[in-house]
Parts: C-alpha cells; sequence; structure tokens
C-alpha cells in the first residue's frame, strides 16, 4: 500500500480540489500610509527605492526614507530588502504590520485531494508552493490534527474544512518517519499500517517529511511538532 501512495506522491498531486485560499488578516498595503519616522515623508510620494522598515520581535514598529538613514541603516535596508517579501506584508487585528520571509508562506489552500478519495488511510497532505501552503483533508482525517499548525489562521482554515467534511478526533498517537523519497516541500500524515507489511500497524499516525524538508515549510509547523521533526531527521543522521 505505502509503494501506491508513494507512486501517488511521485506524480506530484495537483492542488487541492475546490481550495478556500485564506490569506492573513489584511494586507499592509491597503491597511495604512507609510510615513518616514524622521522627516514624515510619504511612501506614497516617493517613487525611490531603499526605504527601511525598523523591526521589532518581526513586526514593523517604524519606516526610514533612503534620505534620513545612515550608513548602516541603509546596510540594514538591503539585508531586508534581500530577505523580506514587502509585496505580502499583512496587518493583524492590532494593527500590527509583518513582512513574511523570501519563500514563505502567507496564504493558506485548503481543500480535499484524489489521492485522499482513493486512500482512506492517509488523513493529511501538505505542501508548500510559496506564497500558498496548500493543505488538503478528507472526511477520514484526524480532527486533532489541525493544531499542528502554528498559525492561528492556518488552524482555523483546516479546523473549519475538517468540520465541513465531517472529519472527527481520532485515537492514534502520532509517530515521525523521515523518508528520503519525500518532496522537501511536502508533509503527509498517513496511518502507520499503509507502510507496514501485511498492512498490520502499531495504530499510529506517521507524520512523513523529508530529511532536507525546507525550512519555511517546517517554520508553519507548531513549535512541539516541528521540533519533533527536527528531532527524527537528527536520529537518522
Amino acid at each position: 500500500m505505502w509503494n501506491a501512495i508513494k507512486r501517488k506522491r511521485h506524480a506530484r498531486h495537483p492542488e487541492p480540489e475546490e481550495p478556500q485560499v485564506r490569506d492573513e488578516p489584511k494586507a499592509a498595503a491597503e491597511a495604512a500610509d507609510i510615513v518616514c519616522d524622521r522627516c514624515k515623508r510619504s511612501v506614497l510620494q516617493d517613487d525611490s527605492d531603499g526605504w527601511n522598515v525598523v523591526l521589532d520581535k518581526g513586526y514593523a514598529v517604524g519606516f526610514l526614507c533612503p534620505d534620513c538613514q545612515t550608513a548602516e541603516e541603509n546596510a540594514e535596508a538591503e539585508v531586508h530588502e534581500a530577505t523580506l517579501d514587502y509585496g505580502a506584508g499583512q496587518m493583524d487585528e492590532d494593527g500590527r504590520v509583518r513582512w513574511p520571509q523570501k519563500g514563505s508562506s502567507h496564504s493558506i489552500a485548503v481543500g480535499g485531494h484524489g489521492a485522499m478519495r482513493e486512500n482512506k488511510a492517509i488523513h493529511l497532505l501538505v505542501s508548500l508552493e510559496p506564497p500558498v501552503l496548500h493543505v488538503a483533508v478528507g472526511p477520514q482525517s484526524d480532527a486533532r490534527l489541525s493544531a499542528l499548525f502554528e498559525n492561528e489562521v492556518c488552524r482555523k482554515a483546516v479546523h473549519e474544512e475538517m468540520s465541513r467534511k465531517g472529519a472527527e478526533p481520532g485515537t492514534r498517537d502520532l509517530a515521525y518517519l523521515v523518508d528520503s523519497d519525500m518532496d522537501a516541500t511536502e508533509v503527509w500524515v498517513v496511518e502507520d499500517q499503509a507502510m507496514a507489511v501485511g498492512g498490520a500497524g502499531a495504530h499510529k499516525l506517521l507524520v512523513i517529511c523529508s530529511p532536507d524538508i525546507d525550512p519555511y515549510l517546517l517554520g508553519t509547523f507548531a513549535p512541539e511538532y516541528a521540533d519533533s521533526m527536527r528531532e527524527a531527521i537528527h536520529a537518522q543522521r
């Protein structure tokens, strides 16, 4: 059975059917004008590049236009330009703006998947195609799996889709499997008998990931689950 699952996986499963795309609460560009902390010039009045965002714990607490920056702040602006996705800034309910790292996800598409209809041992399919995190669930999904995700918007979207499909909480504990054949941008959760000889298992759900899992994908999971994946990868090496 596990070989059949792998064949499905290697066929590069399509995007979840009828996905429900959830963006973060509000796009920063639509939420407020940005002004320089020092000269009060608006970014909308300035066509030049090189604006710098002042960050505190990942959140924007201020902005500096190119003319007002020190040499050190200008160097910092270049680092931010290279690493932050300024086109995907989001504002949360408290009015705080955050820009994701380039290559990370800031939208969630949840839905079903043909592989899950054919194989009821599959509970969850997760794949990262920046800027979208795709999550596929089905009626057989253990409803507790929505807790795997760190982001509240993602947890809620997955939970709602599971509820819509009639998924219920299960009783299987989680175990972790590192598979070198896995794509680095995917994580699967399957019943362990799906890969056992003769279909016998230990009544667990296997969280299957690549030893080279994409760090941005790993970062979408809540710390306790991400740490368990890291420990499993470390133990294999």
